[in-house]
C-alpha cells in the first residue's frame, strides 16, 4: 500500500506534461491559422475618390477601403510628414479633430478630419504594413476658405502630464475657446486653492490671447514638485468654462521600498514552491527520504509510465490532429 503515493504523484507529472504539449500544439495550430485567413491573396484597394474638396471649417472625410486585409493594418499619414496619424483604429497625433471611421468587420478605414482648416489641405496615404511598397494609395484633400463660424460651440480642455516624479516640473496647459469671442480671463485651482504666481513656491502662470481664433491660453508650471503638489487641477474662465485634470507626484523612495516588499514575497511564494517540488522528487529531506524509500520497489510500474509518455510525445500529431 505504500507504492500507491508514489504511482500517483508519477501519473500527475505525466499526465500534466501530456496535456502542456498537446495544449501548446493546438494552440501554434491556431494561431497558423489565424495569421492569414486566405493565404497566398494580397490585400486589394476598393475603388474609391482619389480627390476630395471642403470648405473650411466642415468635416473632411478621406475614404479607404480594403479587400483582403487579414491581421494587416492600415497606416494613413500625410505624404509630407513620415510620422503616422493613424495606425489601425488608435491616432497617433495630437489633434482632436482628427479620428478614424471603421466599424468591425468591414473593410472601410475612413480618415475623418473635424473643422477642416486649409493647412490641412494636401495628399494624404493610406497604407497597408507590409514590406509591399505598393500596397498604398494616396488622397488629395482640397480645402476653399469658408466663412468663419461665430456660433462655434465654447470649448476648454487641459493638456500635460498627469503622472510626475518628485522634484520634477510639473506642466500643465489650459486651451478655453469662447462662444463669440475669448473668455476675458482665466484662473487655476488646485484642490480649491486658487493658484497664482508665486517665486518662493516656485509657481508660473503664463497667460496669451488670440482674438482671431477667440481663445485663451494658459500654462500653469510648478518646479520642484513634491507631494503636496498632487491634486485635482482645475482651469476656470471668466465666463465659468470648467476643466480639471488629477496629478499624481510620484516618489521614488517609496516605489522602490514597495519593490524590495513585493521581491521578498515573491521570495517566499518561490521557496515555497520549491518546497513542494522537494516533497515530489524526492531531493527533501524528511518526508522527500520517505518517499524516496517507497519509490525503490516501483522500478517496473514506473518504466511503464515512463515509456507510455514517451510514445505519446512522440505521437502526439495524432492527438492533436486525428485522421
Amino acid at each position: 500500500m505504500r507504492t500507491y503515493p508514489c504511482i500517483a504523484a508519477f501519473s500527475f507529472v505525466v499526465l500534466l506534461l501530456i496535456q502542456d504539449v498537446i495544449a501548446s500544439r493546438r494552440r501554434e495550430a491556431w494561431e497558423s491559422t489565424e495569421q492569414d485567413s486566405t493565404p497566398g491573396v494580397l490585400p486589394s484597394f476598393k475603388e474609391k475618390p482619389t480627390h476630395v474638396t471642403y470648405q473650411q471649417g466642415e468635416e473632411a472625410k478621406l475614404e479607404c477601403s480594403v479587400n483582403n486585409l487579414g491581421t494587416k493594418k492600415v497606416i494613413w499619414r500625410r505624404k509630407s510628414d513620415p510620422n503616422p496619424l493613424t495606425i489601425s483604429r488608435r491616432t497617433f497625433v495630437d489633434d482632436e479633430r482628427i479620428s478614424l471611421q471603421h466599424v468591425p468587420l468591414t473593410p472601410h478605414w475612413h480618415l475623418v478630419i473635424k473643422n477642416v482648416r486649409l493647412d490641412d489641405a494636401g495628399q494624404y496615404e493610406c497604407q497597408i504594413s507590409s514590406k509591399d511598397r505598393d500596397l498604398r494609395r494616396y488622397v488629395q484633400l482640397s480645402v476653399k476658405p469658408g466663412k468663419i463660424n461665430h456660433e462655434a460651440q465654447a470649448e476648454i480642455n487641459i493638456t500635460g502630464k498627469t503622472y510626475v516624479e518628485k522634484d520634477h516640473v510639473i506642466r500643465l496647459v489650459c486651451n478655453a475657446t469662447g462662444h463669440k469671442q475669448s473668455p476675458d480671463d482665466l484662473d487655476w485651482f488646485l484642490n480649491g486653492q486658487k493658484l497664482t504666481t508665486d517665486m518662493d513656491k516656485k509657481v508660473t502662470i503664463q497667460k496669451s490671447v488670440s482674438l482671431m481664433e477667440k481663445t485663451i491660453y494658459s500654462v500653469l508650471e510648478v518646479a520642484e514638485a513634491n507631494m503636496k503638489d498632487a491634486g485635482i487641477y482645475v482651469c476656470r474662465t471668466s465666463d465659468l468654462q470648467i476643466a480639471s485634470a488629477r496629478v499624481d507626484v510620484l516618489n521614488g523612495t517609496t516605489n522602490t521600498k514597495n519593490a524590495k516588499r513585493g521581491t521578498e514575497k515573491d521570495s517566499s511564494k518561490d521557496n515555497a514552491l520549491n518546497g513542494h517540488k522537494d516533497q515530489l522528487t524526492g531531493s527533501g529531506t524528511g518526508g522527500g527520504a520517505a518517499l524516496h524509500q517507497q519509490c525503490t520497489f516501483l522500478h517496473l510500474p514506473v518504466t511503464l509510465t515512463l515509456c507510455v509518455a514517451l510514445w505519446t510525445l512522440r505521437h502526439i500529431d495524432l492527438l492533436v490532429y486525428p485522421t
